[in-house]
């Protein structure tokens, strides 16, 4: 009878979470991201228990042997058991590590992740279900603290991220075992968890249990802590989104931080946090950066996260998302051939009309195929529009006062004869230029 009583009173608690924060309905389909063990196993049971629509996706990153065959065996077999869909993924995990150069629990969240957001691309549901809990949030804290951190590290686990929906922050791992005892519920159990090898598993193995001999209410304590930190950052966001219409302006793929309004903000280093951190930027290059602002170091040193560059301009701190790499040379063996090429769109005409910045206009008789697309050279030269004298193009650029990422994307169009016709977007060669009588006309537009 106990087991009925607790049943109800979770249930209850479940879904009056779920309908209070509006986070999904009874007719949205769901996805849950299932790994066999205790946590995602009670979050199943509990959507099933109170009528939701959803189905199961599991990974199996081959990282435990048979053990791994044996979580995926068991996940399928409780979809069966529950009357849901499951989906699987065999991912080779240590080869895109290595590939990557990468850990394996960066490289496990990436690929389950990328994973995710295909099935929902795929319309297999609308959002991603994972079984975070209180506990969860206590770790991440103390494990941003340890690493330095904001008032954002504070904040815990958002319950949606996205498309991610996390509905079991309000219980505790406490009550979720106590759920799964009390409904004689069976899991699988990840060795390597009681192992404290791991950062986060070193915390709840060893730290937290010592931390609760002082406050035994220690999630509760954390789930409040957190709700009133999550309003504090609310606060911060308002000041800094007021600040930035002073500090910030964009150009498509790039964003410039002014540094000299910046360095007269009376809470300078907070408000660098807050405009870069969510670029990936650490501790560590904060405080570097920090110091070449102060300082008024020479510019020209840049900063990398797994996803952006950060370059100190002359006057700009400038923050980029990083590019695929534009590897080697694009050859352009024809006329028709422009018209495959990504770069550009071609059109021939018979007309003269003043071409734009992203645009050029030549006679095609001067073309010598096969043209090249490339990156800027040591030694480059050319003749800029309107003027009757060479430029080194490392010249041309401090003219233009191009910062070092527009250096970096730059690509020239040069031709047969190794004569460059055109600063892509910038500025096209004067012995190219064109006559308003010609009729023998193309019209290129750079694109991006």
């Amino acid at each position: 009878m106990l087991s009925f009583y607790y049943l109800c009173s979770v249930l209850r608690e479940f879904e009056s979470n779920i309908s209070k924060n509006g986070l999904f309905n009874k007719k949205q389909p769901l996805l849950l991201a299932i790994s066999g063990g205790i946590d995602s196993v009670v979050l199943a049971h509990l959507l099933k228990e109170t009528g939701f629509n959803f189905s199961l996706a599991h990974c199996n990153f081959q990282l435990r042997g048979k053990e791994s065959a044996a979580d995926e065996k068991f996940c399928r077999h409780l979809a069966k058991t529950l009357g849901v869909k499951i989906y699987t993924k065999v991912f080779n995990t240590g080869a895109y590590v290595t590939r990557h150069k990468t850990n394996i629990q960066l490289a496990a969240r990436k690929l389950r992740y990328d994973w995710f957001e295909a099935l929902i691309k795929e319309k297999k549901g609308e959002c991603i279900l994972t079984a975070h809990h209180a506990n969860d949030v206590i770790e991440t804290v103390l494990i941003n603290l340890l690493r330095g951190t904001g008032i954002k590290g504070l904040k815990g686990i958002p319950v949606t991220q996205g498309k991610v929906v996390r509905p079991l922050l309000i219980f505790t791992r406490a009550q979720i075992e106590a759920y799964a005892k009390k409904n004689g519920l069976a899991f699988r159990l990840d060795k390597s968890n009681l192992e404290d090898k791991y950062e986060r598993n070193f915390m709840r193995l060893n730290v937290i249990p010592l931390l609760k001999k002082i406050n035994p209410a220690l999630e509760e304590t954390f789930i409040r802590n957190t709700a009133n930190f999550r309003q504090e950052a609310g606060i911060v966001n308002d000041y800094i989104e007021e600040r930035s219409i002073d500090l910030i302006t964009q150009t498509p793929g790039m964003i410039f931080i002014n540094k000299k309004n910046l360095k007269h903000e009376t809470y300078l280093q907070s408000v660098l946090h807050n405009l870069i951190s969510g670029y990936g930027f650490n501790e560590t290059q904060e405080r570097n950066i920090l110091k070449n602002i102060r300082e008024d170091a020479l510019p020209g040193k840049i900063f990398s996260t797994h996803s952006h560059q950060l370059s100190i301009d002359r006057n700009d701190l400038i923050i980029r998302p990083i590019a695929r790499e534009i590897s080697g040379e694009t050859t352009i063996s024809s006329l028709a051939d422009f018209k495959s090429k990504k770069q550009f769109s071609a059109k021939e005409s018979r007309k003269f009309s003043v071409p734009k910045k992203n645009e050029l206009l030549v006679n095609k008789s001067r073309l010598v195929f096969p043209l090249t697309i490339r990156e800027k050279k040591t030694g480059d030269k050319f003749m800029p529009f309107g003027m009757k004298n060479f430029k080194l193009l490392s010249d041309f650029f401090k003219d233009q006062k191009m910062n070092h990422f527009e250096k970096e994307s730059c690509r020239l169009l040069v031709n047969g004869n190794n004569e460059i016709i055109w600063v892509i977007g910038r500025r096209s060669d004067e012995r190219y230029k064109v006559d308003t009588n010609d009729t023998n006309l193309l019209k290129l537009t750079a694109i991006g």
